[in-house]
């Protein structure tokens, strides 16, 4: 019997073509690490989001496996060399959301260039600042992306469509050009952009990718936006930028403070670069939704059942 537990908010679609090749489906989204690690050995499949980490004790516990799903695109929170060694293939499902991400970076920008966010605040308040209110045309600027796997392509798609000049760098990926963006070094992008988007995975070396020191390194104040994960950029850092000028605005759909739940600590909790963050009017915050639509979970489940299938096929 091959049983593929669900543990997470996943489209029906998954376990309805799953069921239709002979899999068996089950949905219990109340499992804890210790409910799970204590849970019977008798898993084919394991479909999860961030609801708790895979890591070696829970590998061990669950020998059956022959895959893991992680929906969406970050494994941060699965031991995947472990798995891979125990004959676990990891799978993940980035492109799923690839377009609800770019399009909630389009939004970002408005709101930053257009000024949306304070110009709707001073309406509600009686003020009506025409003048400081006055935006800029996107395709006047020049952006650079970092990191062009998916979400980074779906984002130059959209700004090349709008006559936007792009650049992007890919550290893995050199030539991932697909004529939407340039590709080139790091160095050009902090020399020639005046908004800079991050699209990178985390992994431990892409940590606080976006530092003092890359801040101070861009040659004009710029726009910075980051939808992919929080810890690749430093907070303090950012909140220092800001109060300088060297960066104009923050768009941040994702915070260094997240748990491994994608949750942001609570308000009580905010070490201080945060709470400072959060009072600059410079900012734009959301709370990682840049990749929820109901189009996306839709795809992320076309894309985890034909990876699945793959793998049954290789095995």
């Amino acid at each position: 019997m091959k049983k593929v537990l669900i543990v997470d908010r996943v489209h029906p679609y998954l376990s309805e073509q799953l069921s239709g090749e002979g899999f068996v489906c089950q949905t219990d989204m109340t499992f804890t690490y210790d409910s799970f690690k204590a849970a019977p050995d008798d898993l084919y499949g394991l479909v999860i989001r961030s609801r708790f980490v895979i890591d070696r004790d829970i590998i061990d516990s669950k020998s059956s496996l022959k895959f893991i799903v992680r929906i969406g695109s970050g494994v941060e929170n699965i031991d995947v060399e472990y798995a891979e060694k125990k004959g676990i293939k990891v799978i993940s499902t980035p492109e799923g959301n690839a377009n609800a991400v770019a399009e909630h970076c389009l939004g970002f920008l408005l709101a930053a260039l257009r000024h949306l966010s304070s110009a709707d605040r001073e309406v509600r308040a009686g003020e009506w600042h025409r003048e400081k209110n006055k935006g800029t045309e996107l395709h006047s600027y020049t952006y650079g992306l970092i990191g062009y796997g998916h979400t980074g392509p779906a984002f130059a798609k959209l700004l090349r469509a709008l006559g936007c000049e792009v650049y992007a760098y890919d550290r893995y990926n050199p030539a991932a050009g697909n004529g939407n963006a340039e590709m080139t070094d790091l160095d050009t992008i902090m020399r020639k952009c005046d908004v800079i988007s991050v699209h990178v995975n985390y992994i431990p070396e892409n940590k606080y990718f976006i530092d003092e020191k890359f801040i101070e390194n861009v040659a004009k104040p710029f726009v910075l936006i980051n939808t992919s994960r929080g810890l690749v950029v430093n907070t303090e850092a950012v909140v220092k930028g800001l109060e300088s000028g060297k960066i104009r605005m923050a768009c941040l759909d994702v915070l260094e403070y997240e748990s491994p739940k994608l949750k942001n600590l609570p308000k009580e909790q905010w070490p201080a670069a945060m709470e400072r963050l959060s009072q600059l009017e410079n900012v734009i915050l959301t709370p990682h939704v840049g990749g929820q639509t109901p189009e996306a979970e839709l795809r992320h489940a076309q894309v985890a059942v034909e990876r699945i299938l793959e793998r049954v096929a290789d095995m």
